[in-house]
């Protein structure tokens, strides 16, 4: 009879696996043991990683909390020694000795290649041997950037791409783009390996539409990488634009005067300077005495027929452009041209309908320093023909927006002036039925400025020479005083310089004369003798 085996699975038994817990228990504290004895072992190497970038120096450093007299050791990525303590085991020029003790070991590697990237080993030759490790990451420095992709101008309204390359990175660069001073963005950056090296190429293009404000500015692809300071390595590209002139004109005078000379200048910016202008006037024909050349239209002798629209053209061979300008020529006594003649301060006005008087922009200021007085100040209240009927407005008058005074007196004694500064207006005296009002000339001198009044009756009329004829007479007979003070003066001294000069001395030396016989008796038979001759005195007063 047959039958089938069942298979079984043998399992430990109880002990066994007891005994296995048991022994990696034991194998795992000896591996944290041996850790921690590691860690805390004074002749254990310590040492850290460095990165440098080609063409640079690295320095590595070995250290060791104490020292058992043992020689610590460099060695490179090919496992070749570089130091064993202070003496050199690789010929390397490039690797130099830079500090050895019991306890340090440091070196240097000048001029670092890319094929110096890896990990370099220190080792202290004890029992057991320790050693520790140092990574050197050796960056790759990317060229300077190179721009394509602009060779000649463009025009305006064109698309331009440029392109900007950068070598030699490792790792691969990131390349940005400037627009004059403005950060724009271009297109991701393509990322090549170089083959059988470590470094990479890096390209960016950049796509604009330029204009004509885009001329000469400045296109900047600049490279960032670790190995490089900020902005360290950049190429600039200036654009070249071509667009038609934008024209502007200038005359050489802001106010044209008639009868004056005058010209027009016509500007044109453009790329290229425009070469060709023309002049015309819209609708009609130059003026016979304008005359245009190239970028000039002067005119010798303005005149009113010259008013209209002139027009600038230029053309630089891309394009056309063009400009107007509005020319109004001005009368040379419109109060607004500066060479306009003082006016009268009063016009003539009519009792009926009085006019309004105002003051040009080119009124002296001076004459109108002080204390607020209006114009009426200055205008006198009474003719001295007080027959003819005058009519002074002033009230339509506004005052100056600047300080003004009233004359004194004394200075036109002839004239009557307001007493009150205040005083709005000059009431017009009542003229006869039979005249009519009208306002005698009466001339004034205001710190060297003329101001007059219009007669319109008679220019000849002897009252307007009343004033200054006053006047004269005035200084005259001043004058003639004074000289006729001077004259008494002189008479007075002359008199009484005659009078103390003037009289009889009376002396004795004659006295007893009459019978003497001659001029020796005579003084001997005078008054007193010999004793009186001797006494004799003369004064003169």
């Amino acid at each position: 009879m047959g039958g089938s085996v069942r298979p079984t699975m043998a399992f430990p038994s109880a002990p066994s696996a007891l005994w296995i817990v048991s022994l990696l228990t034991v194998l795992f504290t000896a591996v944290v043991h041996s850790d921690n004895v590691g860690d805390d072992d004074p002749l254990q190497p310590m040492t850290s990683d460095e990165t440098v970038s080609v063409g640079g120096t690295v320095t590595l450093t070995c250290k060791v909390a104490e020292s058992d007299n043992s020689s610590l050791q460099w060695s490179n990525t090919a496992q070749q020694t570089l130091y064993f303590g202070e003496k050199r085991a690789l010929r390397d020029n490039r690797i130099q000795l830079h500090r050895s003790t019991p306890t340090e070991l440091s070196i240097t590697i000048a001029d670092v290649l890319l094929s110096d990237e890896g990990e370099y080993t220190c080792s202290i030759f004890t029992m057991p041997v320790r050693t520790a490790r140092a990574t050197v990451t050796v960056l790759g420095v990317p060229d300077k950037p190179q721009i394509s992709g602009f060779e000649t101008p463009v025009r305006d309204g064109e698309t331009v791409t440029l392109t900007c390359t950068s070598t030699g990175s490792k790792p691969p660069a990131r390349l940005r783009w400037y627009k004059g001073k403005e950060e724009v963005e271009g297109r991701p950056d393509v990322v090549e390996s170089v083959p059988d090296e470590p470094t990479y190429n890096v390209s960016s293009e950049l796509t604009l539409e330029v204009s004509a404000s885009d001329n000469n500015v400045p296109i900047t692809c600049v490279v960032d990488h670790p190995s490089l300071a900020p902005e360290d390595k950049r190429s600039e590209q200036a654009l070249q634009v071509l667009y038609s002139p934008r024209v502007h004109i200038s005359p050489d005078e802001m106010l044209p005067i008639e009868g004056q000379k005058f010209s027009l200048r016509c500007f044109g910016k453009a790329n290229p300077e425009p070469h060709d202008f023309s002049w015309e006037r819209k609708g009609e024909e130059l003026p016979p005495l304008a005359r245009a050349d190239g970028d000039v239209l002067s005119f010798s002798m303005l005149n009113k027929s010259d008013n209209g629209v002139y027009i600038c053209r230029a053309d630089n061979g891309i394009g056309k452009g063009m400009e107007e300008y509005t020319l109004q020529v001005q009368d040379p006594t419109d109060p607004d041209s500066p060479d306009t003649s003082f006016p009268s301060l009063v016009s003539p006005t009519s009792s009926s309908s009085p006019s309004p008087t105002s003051l040009p922009s080119s009124f002296p200021l001076d004459i109108f320093q002080g204390s607020g007085s209006d114009i009426t100040d200055f205008l006198p209240t009474s003719l001295p023909d007080s027959s003819l009927p005058v009519a002074v407005d002033s009230t339509t008058f506004s005052p100056p927006p600047f300080p003004t005074t009233t004359l004194s007196n004394a200075l036109f004694p002839d004239l009557t002036f307001t007493p009150t500064p205040s005083s709005p207006s000059i009431p017009p005296p009542t003229a006869p039925s039979s005249l009519s009002p009208l306002t005698p000339s009466v001339s004034i001198q205001l710190n060297g400025v003329y101001t007059s009044t219009d007669d319109t009756r008679n220019s000849t009329d002897t009252t307007a020479m009343s004033t200054s004829s006053g006047v004269d007479h005035a200084v005259i007979g001043g004058v003639v005083a004074v000289i006729v003070f001077i004259l008494l003066c002189l008479l007075i001294v002359l008199g009484r310089y005659l009078i103390r000069h003037k009289g009889t001395y009376l002396t004795h030396e004659a006295k007893g004369s009459d019978d003497a016989p001659d001029a020796d008796t005579a003084i001997i038979n005078a008054e007193g003798g010999h004793s009186g001759a001797e006494d004799k005195k003369e004064y003169f007063i």
